[in-house]
């Protein structure tokens, strides 16, 4: 039970920090269109790691579990 919590609390986080990548790309773009001189690409570079980062770990974490589970099907260009 204790084991199942921490997994959830893991993949929360990330899945907020995949969220707040998203949203600093937002706000970066939104900004941008308030004050056309505003320096955002450190903003929109730092969003984008944290989104795809957070991405790559859900998908993953996902993956990893489905493969345990025998869920997943061999690629179709590897069967015969």
């Amino acid at each position: 039970m204790f084991k199942k919590v921490i997994v959830w609390a893991i993949l929360i986080g990330i899945f907020l920090i995949a969220g707040y990548g998203l949203n600093l790309i937002r706000v970066a773009i939104i900004d941008k269109m308030a004050h056309p001189d505003a320096v955002i690409w450190w903003r929109i570079v730092l969003g984008g790691l944290l989104m795809t980062g957070g991405i790559a770990f859900l998908g993953g974490f996902v993956f990893y579990r489905d493969s345990k589970r025998g869920k997943v099907k061999p690629p179709a260009w590897k069967t015969k």
